[in-house]
């Protein structure tokens, strides 16, 4: 698994129960905790993701010309 940075026990140490997050931003990290303490580790991995295909956003209807019935 990767290792990230401990701010409790100020030591580099293997992330436990490691997951691959995508964050806000489109960029790759790993969320785990740290073996030793339970704090929350988070390291950024380098590159952004492939965002997923967009789906095509349907065309607005252009206004009519009939006048409408009020």
């Amino acid at each position: 698994m990767a290792e990230g940075y401990c701010v409790k026990c100020k030591a580099k140490k293997e992330i436990a129960d490691g997951v691959e997050e995508v964050m806000k931003n489109g960029r790759k990290a790993i969320k785990g905790k740290c073996p030793t303490c339970g704090v929350v580790m988070f390291k950024i991995l380098g590159g952004k993701s492939t965002p997923p295909p967009a789906s095509p956003e349907p065309k607005p209807k252009p206004p009519s010309d009939k006048p409408s019935a009020d």
